[in-house]
């Protein structure tokens, strides 16, 4: 069952999903815009264009009290889908009330998806009727400038917004546009049924049916018929689902998608050919995700194998490589071990006496940006310290990072870092391959520089 709690709680970690208003009446705000539209009309000239007899204010007014009666009389409540201006899904289960509190839960962790919690809405006139969640909620916590909370991007989290203009209505769906950077908003009425499922916490057993899934392999796979094993993967970090496929040259085909009561929805279609796939569906009785395309059922089957190369499903199948702590490593060849062992040695005799551990590289296939980030430890204390670069890629899979300016942590280290990044990550071009550990078969990515190929080390692929 759902329960209240006023205090978001929130894990950070991948873990959670992949290892993170006073009131105002509707009536007294309404008075509040024709009182302002009155004041504002005496200084207008008389000759304001009418559109079916009605004044401007006149339309934004009748539109504003049209969607606050909507979303108020929704009788079980509405499925929310928002989709981010830095290309993640989110789901949540909202209802509103005539003094203009919002409740709702969400997809963003364990505990918001039974945790209802309680804020504020209104409803605003702008360019364009708009909604507003104006006190911190859930969606708040997306767009968070504070990456400490729910991760993203420092000053911006995800790119998401709080703040909506009402675009258009299409049958039991209200489609909204984010005001600063343009994320979407779907809202769709719930049914009794949904109403139920939502109220009884299903919407957890459904993420983690979905999850046990997608994480039982890398090597997930579509197949229409043609003989063509198009890899599928489901980017739980990102929010991003994907198909890649190999026909005479890589293609592939992303979209953020959210969580559901029974599975993943997508913002966009995943297309293969003639093939649309807008949803997957988890069948609890086979224990695996299936879609239907054109009353045709096809299941996402697993592979031994991996079907495409690495540098296809990097940022897609594939998040990041995280390099472990250690003096030695399957596919860490002696000059990277040189290299690593005299940036810690550098880092230790330096003035804030440092620990060099593990690297994360998280690949952003939308952006094509690539951070090299580095975990320090002063003590007991983890820092870590993020070195940004962009990269351009050919058709055959060969990288050129381009480094930007290391700022905060990785400031202080530029110098210790220099024989990884200033002489071979920002120098050399790379390949990313496969390489399987001899000593428990685990699967690995492998960076290997062109110019040196004397340089080579591996990491977990997650």
């Amino acid at each position: 069952m759902l329960s209240t709690n006023r205090q978001i709680r929130i894990h950070t970690s991948t873990e959670h999903w992949a290892n993170n208003l006073k009131n105002n009446k509707m009536k007294r705000f309404l008075i509040y815009i024709v009182f302002s539209f009155v004041l504002f009309s005496g200084c207008k000239k008389d000759d304001d264009q009418l559109i079916d007899g009605k004044k401007p204010e006149e339309r934004i007014i009748e539109a504003l009290t049209k969607y606050q009666d909507q979303l108020i009389a929704s009788p079980y409540g509405w499925k929310a889908y928002l989709y981010t201006a830095g290309g993640s899904g989110f789901s949540f289960y909202l209802t509103f009330d005539k003094d203009n509190r919002v409740k709702m839960v969400g997809d963003l962790s364990p505990e918001t998806t039974t945790d209802l919690f309680e804020s504020s809405y209104k409803l605003k006139a702008s360019q364009a009727p708009a909604l507003l969640f104006d006190t911190y909620s859930y969606l708040h916590i997306i767009a968070d400038p504070d990456n400490a909370v729910f991760g993203g991007v420092p000053a911006w989290g995800y790119y998401s917004d709080f703040e909506f203009d009402f675009d258009k209505q299409s049958g039991d769906t209200l489609k909204l546009d984010g005001k600063l950077l343009g994320s979407k908003l779907l809202l769709i009425k719930a049914t009794q049924p949904e109403q139920s499922a939502y109220t009884n916490g299903d919407l957890l057993p459904s993420i983690l049916n979905t999850l046990a899934f997608t994480e039982s392999s890398e090597n997930l796979y579509l197949t229409f018929g043609d003989g063509i094993k198009i890899q599928t993967g489901f980017n739980v970090s990102s929010k991003v689902a994907s198909m890649s496929w190999d026909d005479k040259g890589t293609f592939t085909s992303s979209s953020p998608f959210a969580f559901t009561l029974t599975g993943i929805v997508l913002q966009n279609p995943l297309i293969y050919k003639d093939k649309q796939i807008t949803d997957f569906t988890y069948d609890a009785t086979k224990k695996l995700l299936y879609t239907t395309v054109g009353g045709t059922r096809f299941d996402v089957l697993v592979s031994s194998t991996p079907i495409l190369p690495l540098h296809s499903l990097i940022g897609l199948n594939y998040s990041a490589i995280v390099v472990p702590n250690a003096t030695s490593y399957p596919g860490w060849s002696a000059d990277f071990v040189n290299r690593r062992a005299a940036a810690q040695a550098a880092m230790l005799a330096g003035p804030y006496r440092l620990r060099f551990d593990q690297i994360a590289i998280t690949f952003n296939t939308s952006t094509q940006s690539m951070n090299f980030t580095v975990d320090i430890y002063q003590g007991t204390s983890r820092f870590t310290a993020p070195f940004p670069y962009t990269y351009t890629k050919t058709v055959d899979g060969v990288y050129k990072f381009t480094a930007g300016a290391p700022t905060g942590n990785a400031a202080l280290i530029i110098a210790d870092m220099a024989p990884l990044t200033t002489q071979r990550i920002n120098a050399d071009r790379f390949v990313l391959d496969y390489f399987v550990n001899p000593n428990n078969g685990e699967l690995l990515g492998q960076f290997k520089s062109v110019e040196h190929p004397e340089f080579t080390f591996t990491g977990s692929l997650r």
